[in-house]
């Protein structure tokens, strides 16, 4: 699968998460293929605040999402990844890195 393809499979691109009153915008960074040496995709996600205060310096964060390769390609994202990055977003980190291998 060509990395565009990857891509555009990714269901939550410029998707907003509210959290604490702060509107996050999602948006893919980068998918980075492993295969065929392992069978693992990471996605770079990016969030933004949609809306800063006067004064307030851009705040950026970022998450790395590692999946199986064939297993995502077989049967897509879990269901669940909205409530995932949500769950996510909560802890307050800044730059995180969750492995969901088996969903």
């Amino acid at each position: 699968m060509l990395e565009y393809d990857l891509r555009s499979a990714f269901p939550l691109n410029d998707k907003d998460f509210v959290v604490h009153g702060t509107s996050w915008k999602c948006r893919l960074a980068e998918v980075s293929d492993q295969r065929p040496e392992a069978d693992r995709l990471s996605w770079y996600l990016v969030f933004q605040p949609e809306h800063l205060a006067p004064g307030k310096p851009l705040e950026t964060r970022k998450l790395e999402i590692v999946t199986s390769a064939t297993r995502l390609l077989e049967s897509g994202f879990p269901e669940d990844l909205d409530d995932r990055v949500l769950e996510w977003l909560l802890t307050g980190e800044q730059d995180g890195r969750r492995e969901w291998l088996d969903y």
